[in-house]
């Protein structure tokens, strides 16, 4: 009998804002707010069943460089087998497509990825599933389905009923940031926009929105504001944001022809970036 592979596709999520409410009392984490969605730009998953005494996770492709062996999807596995959820051992193998410390959320994408695969298989309810991605991470919740959603100050999230439609194009330097300098230097707090929405989002609000990170990676990385500056003074998306706490820049398009061109534009002028054209789904 020949093996059943199973192709997931484990798709990239951007904040289209951030906006930091305040620190929490108990822990040393911030309260946040943020208008997420997923994109085009995926990892690509196979996961079999196998014959062993082990899970095997298996990474590869152009970002798999520097993947821990005690990673997201091995910490998953782990904690999914301690609670005698799992009867059989899978093989997982990953080609990473997503740039690591990009602030795109591939490996918590990638958990959400196989989690909904155990869901839909049955091997998990949906309460589990949710409370599996919990333990993993505060933001796999958010790749549990494609809905744009939006993640609240306490941790829960509301999906948003309109579609929200751009072209992308991503540019990040050849750098990664780190998420804890990051959040430790940040000095920018807002007021809550979307907890009380009616999960209708317009575009005239996102365009004005905000991701209150950008001050403080700014600060930490100077050559992440040179290059926004560079591609808002190209004068061809409707804006320009940081995703995360970075280090990618989101340039939003109406036209995906206008994304194209700036691709192109791209090529020419940032030669050390990574530049890759998507869009939300």
């Amino acid at each position: 009998m020949s093996t059943i592979i199973h192709n997931l596709k484990s798709h990239a999520k951007i904040n289209l804002n951030l906006n930091i409410i305040g620190k929490k009392k108990s822990k040393k984490l911030h309260s946040i707010e943020s208008l997420v969605v997923l994109i085009d730009l995926a990892d690509e998953i196979q996961i079999s069943e196998i014959n062993s005494k082990k899970h095997q996770v298996i990474f590869k492709g152009n970002f798999s460089k520097g993947i821990s062996k005690k990673n997201t999807i091995t910490h998953l596995m782990s904690i999914i087998e301690k609670k005698n959820f799992l009867k059989k051992k899978y093989k997982i193998q990953v080609k990473k497509n997503i740039p690591q410390k990009s602030g795109l959320g591939g490996g918590s994408m990638n958990a959400a990825t196989i989690l909904s695969f155990f869901k839909k298989k049955k091997i998990l309810t949906n309460k589990q599933t949710i409370n599996f991605a919990k333990k993993i991470g505060s933001d796999v919740i958010l790749g549990l389905n494609k809905s744009p959603k939006i993640y609240l100050p306490n941790g829960k999230i509301k999906e948003v009923k309109n579609k929200i439609k751009y072209s992308l194009l991503l540019v990040k330097p050849n750098f990664g940031c780190s998420t804890q300098k990051i959040f430790s230097a940040n000095k920018v707090f807002s007021k809550r926009k979307y907890s009380n929405t009616k999960n209708q989002i317009s575009k005239k609000s996102i365009i004005y929105d905000k991701n209150d990170l950008e001050p403080s990676a700014f600060r930490l990385y100077p050559k992440l504001k040179k290059l926004k500056n560079k591609l808002i003074n190209w004068k061809t998306a409707e804006f320009v944001r940081m995703t995360g706490s970075g280090s990618t820049l989101v340039m939003y398009f109406n036209s995906k022809l206008t994304a194209k061109n700036t691709l192109k534009i791209s090529k020419r002028k940032l030669n050390n970036c990574w530049c890759n054209l998507s869009k939300v789904i």
